[in-house]
């Protein structure tokens, strides 16, 4: 929001009606920037000397009709006009609030000599001041202009307002429409810059507070959604707010383009507001390339309403890169998206349908994909290569046959149950799943059995009434059933459930239905299930840890990612985990050596992809920019013995005389700290470069020298 303060003197503004300025030798080389708002208000038919009567106005029951209409803005605005008018000023100001029209709708006073003068220009409550009515004045330039405006003295259009010095802020709505002008005006000999900044501040809250209201009536399950999506995209992920304001960036988003919370897109990305909501309502795609020295990436837009539809209130943007498009692209032996090799079918698909009584959500249970990123798949594999797919990228036939099932399953209402182990990617493939289904608009909310109590696991799932149980949240919580509702529940780990729970389970999908602990209102919720387990389902039926009828209402398509052990792709993806790594970080992506990748092929990985991804990151530090990642880089025990642990992961390739005669390994707390001092010195102080080299964000850095006692070292 700009800010302008316009002045003129009395001479200035008798030249102008006098038409002085307008002949020949009049004009200036930079002409006053009053010149073109008085010309403006000429156009539009404004009386220069103002009008003795009180001037254009609507009657009592056209106010009674304007409030109702601004009631919602009222509501939030109403406290600040008393802040702003109670504000000292020896001869007092008046606060007002105009509509959309320039019509003054209320009014608040802080006393003093002002108030009669005030009543007499007409600063009352009905009065009209657009431009047309009044020629330039604070609240109708701020109308015009849509900017923050202060109009001092004689560069009133009207002569009989000269004694007057305005303040003015238009406010915007959640979805970028101007809804109304805060305004303070008082007298011209008591102009105070200040003031000024008091109005914009307050305008600035004002549209804060209608963003917070317009977000409480968005669907608590497309928020769950949002916030799923920030906490767990591995790639950049914007929340942008009218009009074109970054609202909120996961971890990966600020390392790649800083701390832009507040920043405007067109800054950040080169895009406005309307190109994201248009691509997002297209649901078409945009490329752009945030930095000069940084490569093009794909923008995905998918637009945020309000519950039950209407205004787009914000755009969730993801961010993907294009270097592994690019290099795919130039290998001889790669399929490109236009190869046609692959296209999803819906021929006798079923569409996803609401949850009625009898009938509960479907059920559709997948996997963790761990192939981060990677290369497209080979010539005459049928794997996705775009679309809701293109997270999950690799050539393994195993991997391509798990693909093809999935999209084959995505569309319908029959339900899947993925059986893999862990690190493989579990969740990713769940994503994807939820993107090529029915409910794709609605939320992915996602849980972990395995990691919560049974007590906190139920509050979880179902919510809890107000003072359910001791530590319960007054107001309550509703629960990840309710924030799945309209889209998707993904339950990892789903064998670690305890049977009471996996019975209130059972009938919500029978039929939907369920209650908050302490609570005995009957909720429903709408939503696909998809579950995930690491662990032999089968076997836990016999053991009687699992019930079998919920296993059987499970039990559809079960699909199984393969583990990083039996895939063929391992270089293909670690070099594309690499790709990606590199990108996030602004750095040059290396190739693997040879040697480096038989080492790779050598080591188990039991943590399959998500160990890979690690072994990856630490490995691009300690590559420091080279071109090449060699076997030195890696970790010196990887692939030579038992499987790699984080200790080994974090410890210097090259131990010190010192650490060699060290009895025993060093603590876990002793090998980060030693890290984080390598990736500063390394980065010769300069902690954003060093949390991209460690792949985290700037303020983690911050808390992790801090926690471990570190100093940090002079920029170089």
């Amino acid at each position: 929001m700009g800010t302008l303060t316009l002045s003129a003197s009395p001479l200035l503004w008798e030249q102008f009606l006098a038409g002085a300025l307008d002949r020949e030798g009049g004009a200036r080389s930079e002409p006053h920037p009053i010149l073109a708002r008085w010309q403006r208000s000429r156009m539009l038919g404004a009386p220069s000397t103002g009008l003795p009567d009180e001037g254009p106005s609507v009657g009592h029951q056209a106010l009674i009709e304007r409030r109702a209409r601004l009631e919602p803005v009222w509501h939030e605005l109403g406290g600040m006009m008393e802040v702003l008018a109670a504000a000292p000023l020896p001869s007092g100001r008046v606060a007002l609030l105009a509509d959309p029209d320039g019509v003054i709708l209320a009014t608040r006073t802080s006393g003093g000599d002002f108030r009669d003068h005030a009543d007499a220009v007409r600063l009352i409550e009905g009065a009209r001041w657009d431009e047309t009515s009044r020629g330039t004045n604070a609240i109708g330039t701020a109308l015009t202009e849509s900017s923050s405006v202060a109009v001092v003295g004689p560069a009133h259009y009207a002569q009989r307002h000269h004694g007057l010095v305005c303040y003015a802020a238009p406010v915007h709505d959640p979805f970028g429409e101007l809804v109304c002008v805060l305004d303070v005006t008082g007298p011209a000999n008591a102009a105070d810059p200040i003031v000024l900044v008091a109005v914009v501040s307050m305008a600035y809250a004002a549209e804060a507070r209608l963003r917070e209201v317009a977000w409480a009536r968005v669907a608590v399950a497309a928020r769950g959604g949002i916030e799923a999506r920030l906490a767990r995209e591995d790639g950049p992920v914007l929340i942008v707010e009218a009009p074109g304001r970054v609202r909120h960036a996961n971890g990966a988003a600020r390392v790649l383009l800083g701390d832009e919370a507040g920043a405007s897109t067109m800054g950040v990305l080169g895009l406005s507001w309307q190109e994201l909501k248009t691509a997002a309502l297209r649901g078409e795609p945009l490329e752009v390339r945030p930095s000069e020295r940084g490569t093009p990436w794909r923008v995905h837009a998918e637009a945020v309403g309000e519950s039950g539809g209407g205004a787009t209130l914000a755009v969730l943007v993801r961010l993907e890169p294009l270097v592994s498009r690019t290099r795919s692209a130039e290998a001889p032996t790669a399929a490109t998206p236009e190869s046609g090799a692959w296209s999803p079918t819906t021929a006798g698909s079923e569409p996803w349908t609401s949850a009625t009584p009898g009938r509960g959500p479907h059920v559709a249970a997948t996997s963790e994909s761990g192939a981060w990123a990677s290369a497209t798949p080979s010539r005459g594999t049928a794997l996705p290569g775009n679309g809701p797919w293109a997270a999950l990228k690799g050539s393994d036939p195993h991997l391509c046959a798990t693909l093809r099932e999935a999209a084959r399953f995505a569309p319908t209402a029959l339900p899947v149950l993925l059986l893999s182990e862990t690190g493989t990617g579990k969740e990713l493939l769940a994503r994807a799943l939820h993107s090529a289904s029915a409910v794709a608009s609605g939320p992915f909310v996602a849980v972990n059995c395995g990691a919560l109590s049974p007590s906190l696991l139920e509050s979880e799932l179902f919510g809890h009434a107000p003072g359910a149980f001791t530590g319960a949240r007054s107001g309550g919580a509703d629960g990840k059933l309710a924030a799945a509702d309209g889209g998707t529940l993904f339950l990892d780990e789903l064998a670690e459930m305890p049977p009471a729970l996996q019975v209130l389970l059972l009938r919500v999908l029978e039929d939907g239905s369920y209650s908050r602990v302490g609570e005995s209102r009957v909720r429903h919720s709408r939503f696909r299930l998809i579950g995930a387990t690491c662990k032999d389902l089968e076997a836990a039926v016999r053991a009687g840890t699992f019930r079998s009828d919920l296993y059987y209402r499970l039990q559809g398509a079960m699909l199984r990612l393969p583990p990083l052990r039996e895939r063929s792709d391992l270089g293909e993806l670690a070099q594309a985990i690499l790709d990606g790594l590199a990108e996030s970080s602004a750095q040059v992506p290396p190739s693997l050596s040879p040697a480096a990748l038989a080492r790779l092929s050598a080591h188990r990985w039991p943590g399959n992809v998500r160990e890979l991804k690690t072994v990856l990151r630490l490995a691009l530090v300690r590559a420091a920019g080279a071109s090449v990642l060699d076997v030195d880089a890696l970790p010196p025990d990887l692939g030579m013995g038992p499987a790699l642990g984080v200790a080994q992961a974090l410890r210097p390739a090259e131990p010190t005389p010192t650490q060699a005669d060290e009895t025993g390994p060093r603590a876990l707390r002793e090998l980060e700290a030693h890290a984080i001092q390598d990736a500063l010195a390394r980065s010769g102080g300069n902690v954003a470069q060093a949390a991209r080299r460690l792949g985290i964000a700037r303020s983690t850095l911050y808390r992790m020298v801090e926690r471990f006692g570190l100093t940090l070292p002079p920029r170089s």
